[in-house]
């Protein structure tokens, strides 16, 4: 059973319209327009405007004058930014800890393992939410606040990630769980170099398989794959 979740309003319609986002119910460039989107949830339009504004900071949405509220269109560049940065902050985290992962943060990557085996395959923000959780609790676990507050403030990478990905819900929620449970498993090795390699390639397959999905070659991409292997050298 997975945990119970508590959501204010304002959670609860951030939550809804994403999921619309995520699985193309919502079109990028399409105009979401607040006095539908009450009417549907049957909410009043104040926690639709916090919504909104959430959104837009996630970068699912953008407002443009005289038009209002849109879906925005998210490319595989701004999927890439976001995992080097990512991936980067996961390397910093590693390194502090000289490969020797805590055991608070693998018992805390334990638990949300066991949560995504379980998690609603229907639902993009439990898969959102997970991988979050998990990458996560070893970057809390270095007591640094500079670092700390430069992850959560890209939590919204997986959104990113998330909105431009081909595969449904259930098969990515799959995918998920095996994926995660490859790099826990490496995570206890106390190796620096098995781990940053393994989280390098984390990044960059799931880069690369949205390359192919997207019939996009490496060659064609505007920015060098290999420059996370560079960072992620020991």
């Amino acid at each position: 059973m997975g945990e119970i979740k508590y959501r204010t309003l304002r959670e609860s319609v951030v939550d809804a319209i994403r999921e619309k986002i995520i699985s193309h119910e919502l079109e990028p460039g399409m105009r979401i327009i607040e006095q539908e989107i009450s009417e549907e949830f049957g909410v009043s339009r104040g926690p639709i405007r916090e919504a909104f504004r959430q959104l837009e900071q996630e970068g699912l949405v953008e407002y443009t004058r005289n038009m209002g509220c849109s879906v925005k269109e998210i490319t595989l560049e701004d999927v890439f930014e976001a995992y080097l940065l990512r991936g980067t902050y996961e390397l910093i985290a590693v390194k502090s800890f000289n490969g020797i992962i805590p055991d608070s943060a693998l018992k805390e990557m334990k638990r949300i393992l066991r949560l995504m085996e379980t998690m609603n395959e229907d639902s993009f923000n439990d898969i959102i939410t997970y991988d979050n959780l998990f990458h996560g609790a070893m970057i809390k676990e270095t007591g640094m606040p500079r670092l700390i507050k430069a992850w959560n403030d890209l939590d919204y990478a997986t959104i990113l990630s998330c909105s431009v990905e081909t595969q449904d819900s259930k098969t990515l929620a799959g995918w998920q769980y095996k994926v995660h449970s490859k790099l826990y498993d490496v995570y206890r090795s106390n190796d620096t170099t098995a781990i940053c390699e393994v989280i390098a390639d984390h990044y960059m397959n799931s880069i690369k398989r949205r390359l192919d999905s997207s019939n996009v070659s490496e060659s064609d991409f505007k920015f060098p794959l290999d420059i996370l292997e560079t960072l992620f050298a020991r």
